[in-house]
């Protein structure tokens, strides 16, 4: 995953906010904050669980989910 200049001082808040709309919908299987702001995320209940270094990784895969849900959308119109 490509990383990202140092993220605003907010952006742990909206990786959470992320992670939750992410759990809620059903595009992310599982996800955990650890104590150093590092993540753990799995797509499906199957697939590899992701280590997310920091808020501005949950916000690249956050995107990266977003743009794959428009492309499928897009093909599918």
């Amino acid at each position: 995953m490509p990383r990202h200049p140092m993220p605003a001082p907010n952006a742990g808040l909206e990786a959470a906010a992320w992670v939750d709309v992410l759990l809620r919908y059903g595009l992310v299987h599982a996800a955990a904050e650890g104590p150093d702001g590092q993540w753990l995320a799995q797509i499906r209940p199957e697939s590899t669980v992701w280590l997310l270094r920091d808020a501005g990784e949950v916000l690249t895969l956050a995107a990266a989910l977003q743009h794959q849900l428009r492309t499928v959308d897009g093909e599918n119109r």
